[in-house]
């Protein structure tokens, strides 16, 4: 098992765009191959807000071949473009990835 975390924070004028970027991702995740579960977790802070996607999977080469697919490559490239070209708008948002993979105890 394999399990991703991916953590958005912004501040609180900034939340539609942490929004809408659930959502999308939410959509993607749907039918994905090796997926077993998505979750969506919010926290607020008092001028910030995060929000998390826990996604399990059966095992990390799954995760590596959805978030390898050409849209999200390109998606990407088009955003190192822009900043390279200095069209890019400032992020609203940290964001960080934790990931995990299931270990047996008894193989410590």
């Amino acid at each position: 098992m394999f399990v991703n975390q991916a953590h958005f924070e912004g501040g609180k004028l900034h939340e539609d765009k942490i929004i809408a970027k659930m959502k999308k991702t939410k959509e993607q995740l749907n039918g994905v191959e090796g997926l077993h579960a998505v979750e969506f977790w919010k926290k607020e802070k008092m001028d910030t807000v995060e929000y998390v996607i826990v996604s399990k999977w059966t095992e990390k080469k799954d995760f590596t071949a959805w978030l390898s697919r050409e849209e999200h490559v390109n998606e990407h490239k088009e955003m190192i473009k822009q900043k390279k070209q200095g069209i890019s708008e400032k992020p609203v948002m940290k964001k960080t990835i934790i990931q995990y993979e299931t270990v047996e105890i008894t193989d410590l």
